[in-house]
């Protein structure tokens, strides 16, 4: 099963709720919760509560799914999938049953989205070596034209889109309280990685700055952590800055970067003119953060199914580089990355 967040506008067609297609909206405060079928391309949404707040998990155990609205419905969905015992593994088969959760980039609209669904599950879920069974992705408001003139608008929308998120993570905070701590239910024993690709690192920064705003502790929500082709400053890691303090989301953090990424050397000359994370790795490497490593995927190659835009880019090789997905699913299960 597949799971989505979204702060994209929602509309009504024939009476019923849907996610504008074309992204050509503001980013919203309000998050939507659902699953995605990856046959009939189709996102399903979870209604909204109309009275009770849905930060109300208590007794939830207990609780009927069809009786359940929002992030309620959502938490207790995952909670079930994740908790359903694995089938008997035949030699050599590896247990599945992580999370991938993806933040997108910039330049995704829907379709965008889909294609996301469909390349993560290629890439992490039908991949014998992998342990991801579910992919979840957090979308928010994004176009795909094919001249992309819209960059400083979603980049306001990634700002927004943060702020978001971060009441999304308040939501996971309560859950665990209430699900966990209180009503003693039994952990699931499954992994959830993190992986933002590009402006999704943008996205990332705006939860951090947001949970220090409100003074919400970070919760430990994910195994690994991922940051590939991140299309925000090199300093972000130094003291002040707010990935300072990404590693109290994970257990450890990987920065991928590109020395020839031709998106950010597009954007760094057109757009924002900041040295980039996603082509450079960090600036500097502090010491006191000894379970962040930097991995150069310059000398990588791209698979030759990849179209000359993929290939030429060097931005997507999240999926387009079989060398790079192999050391993201090493690193998945807690190995050192191989690349340099």
């Amino acid at each position: 099963m597949n799971f989505f967040i979204t702060n994209r506008e929602i509309i009504k067609q024939n009476g019923k709720e849907t996610i504008r297609e074309n992204g050509r909206e503001h980013a919203g405060d309000n998050l939507r919760f659902g699953t995605y079928d990856l046959i009939k391309k189709e996102f399903n949404l979870f209604p909204e509560p109309a009275n009770l707040p849905e930060t109300l998990y208590d007794n939830l155990n207990i609780k009927k799914t069809v009786n359940l609205k929002g992030s309620a419905l959502f938490f207790k969905t995952l909670y079930d999938e994740l908790s359903k015992p694995g089938k008997p593994l035949k030699a050599g088969e590896i247990e599945k049953g992580d999370v991938l959760f993806f933040i997108h980039g910039f330049n995704t609209d829907l379709q965008g989205v889909r294609d996301d669904f469909a390349r993560l599950h290629k890439k992490y879920v039908e991949n014998p070596d992998s342990t991801v069974k579910h992919i979840m992705i957090f979308t928010w408001p994004g176009r795909s034209p094919l001249i992309p003139l819209h960059y400083f608008d979603d980049k306001k929308d990634a700002i927004r889109s943060g702020e978001a998120l971060a009441r999304g993570f308040e939501k996971v905070t309560a859950f665990f309280k209430e699900f966990f701590l209180k009503d003693r239910n039994p952990l699931c024993n499954r992994n959830i990685h993190l992986m933002a690709h590009s402006m999704g690192n943008r996205v990332l920064k705006h939860v951090l700055l947001e949970l220090d705003k409100k003074g919400i502790a970070k919760p430990e929500l994910f195994s690994e952590i991922i940051s590939i082709a991140a299309d925000i400053e090199y300093t972000i890691f130094e003291k002040g800055e707010a990935y300072h303090s990404l590693i109290d989301l994970g257990k450890r953090v990987h920065v991928y970067y590109h020395n020839n990424d031709r998106v950010l050397d597009i954007s760094a000359f057109t757009k924002n003119f900041t040295n980039r994370l996603g082509k450079h790795g960090r600036k500097s490497i502090d010491p006191t953060l000894e379970d962040v490593f930097d991995v150069n995927a310059t000398k990588t190659k791209d698979d030759p199914e990849y179209n000359f835009k993929t290939d030429a880019f060097n931005h997507w090789y999240y999926y387009s580089s079989k060398q790079v997905v192999n050391d993201i699913i090493n690193v998945f299960k807690g190995g050192r990355t191989k690349l340099g």
